[in-house]
């Protein structure tokens, strides 16, 4: 692994670093099965390699949505079709998809932006689409309150808010609410942002916890944990869901003005636990914690996005996203696999428990690496 705080970066560069981080996201393997996870009824879910789904997927879709966006014609032929075929060999294998959880509903954000935009009619998608929809309005257990209970392939996790699940669930919720004119879907989500907000919102720094968990005595952050990697799906969520519903949140909106607020808290403590490195540690304000380049991605992709949207105003913010983003390009592999990423990493029980999660090249990281390229893309324009 490479770095360099200065981002030296060019429209064309960026797009030949997309290009291969792309190309390094497909081709990823888990040669050992070390990664692979093993659900009791004998079903084997590669969370690694590209042929799987998982929420490691619906993030690298994401990517690719973004990127065809703003990308030359090639090079958005090339996404769209790299994230269509997915699309259509997952249908192939089952027209109900991969059993249904908190997590495996992230791909939708993308199908559903894709329809959004036009760039795909099959009614088989809108079909898929509403069906993942009614699963979360009716079909996912809800903690007390009324949470999105963090239901995973091989847990349940009972009474339990995570900050993962807002960008793999609310938000894609949103993202079908406004394709489908389902404005329950829309108010469902703008529920569990500030629900989430509630308990995970770490009130001293403006950092988030991991999770949190209802108990019958009240209720607790489990390690106290403000983990990266979930505090950046925080950075890109608030932008993302003020993009999708803008015209649902204008200017002056109670919801919106809430999470701006949040997010202005956030990104100014990441703008001081930022490494001279350029990248954060896993444990944000913990540097015995390795660096981790997949949140430090995360991170400059949503300062990004929080900046072209007006979000935030200043020199400091800019500078701490191309700080990241040049560390996050020092991490790319001549054959386009992101180095430095943890692996994906549960509720943890103790601080040494984030420490001991493994290092692995893994989709999210091809993505949002992918991400943070794209949002300094669109910021130049």
């Amino acid at each position: 692994m490479t770095g360099t705080t200065t981002l030296s970066l060019t429209p064309e560069h960026a797009e030949e670093l997309i290009r291969l981080l792309t190309d390094g996201l497909v081709n990823i393997e888990d040669k050992t099965g070390e990664f692979l996870l093993h659900l009791e009824d004998g079903t084997v879910i590669d969370t690694k390699g590209w042929s799987g789904w998982e929420w490691t997927h619906g993030i690298a879709l994401t990517a690719l949505y973004h990127h065809q966006a703003v990308a030359p014609k090639d090079a958005a032929a090339y996404s769209t079709r790299t994230a269509m075929d997915w699309f259509e060999a997952q249908y192939k294998i089952s027209s109900v998809g991969a059993p249904k959880n908190i997590n495996t509903v992230s791909p939708f954000y993308a199908l559903s932006s894709f329809m959004g935009d036009g760039k795909v009619t099959d009614a088989r998608w809108s079909a898929w689409c509403d069906d993942w929809a009614e699963w979360l309005m009716d079909g996912l257990p809800r903690t007390r309150e009324n949470g999105f209970q963090h239901m995973t392939y091989n847990a349940m996790h009972d009474q339990q808010l995570w900050d993962d699940t807002l960008m793999m669930s609310a938000i894609p919720l949103a993202r079908i609410g406004k394709l489908l004119d389902r404005p329950h879907y829309v108010q469902e989500a703008k529920y569990q942002f500030l629900l989430h907000a509630q308990y995970l919102a770490h009130t001293p720094s403006g950092l988030w916890y991991h999770g949190w968990r209802f108990t019958p005595s009240g209720g607790d952050n489990f390690a106290g944990a403000l983990w990266a990697r979930g505090n950046c799906w925080i950075t890109i969520a608030i932008p993302l869901l003020l993009e999708i519903l803008n015209d649902e949140m204008p200017e002056g909106d109670a919801v919106r003005e809430f999470l701006i607020s949040t997010l202005r808290r956030q990104i100014d403590a990441l703008v001081r636990t930022q490494s001279p490195g350029g990248l954060w540690h896993t444990l944000l304000l913990d540097e015995t914690s390795y660096v981790e380049s997949s949140a430090s991605a995360g991170f400059a992709a949503g300062i990004y996005m929080a900046l072209r949207m007006g979000l935030v105003k200043g020199d400091e913010y800019r500078l701490c996203a191309d700080r990241a983003l040049a560390a996050v390009i020092g991490c790319i592999r001549e054959d386009g696999e992101l180095e430095q990423v943890s692996f994906g990493t549960a509720m943890g029980d103790s601080f040494q428990f984030y420490k001991d999660i493994p290092i692995t090249s893994m989709p999210y990281g091809q993505a949002l690496a992918m991400l943070a390229l794209v949002e300094w893309e669109r910021i130049q324009a």
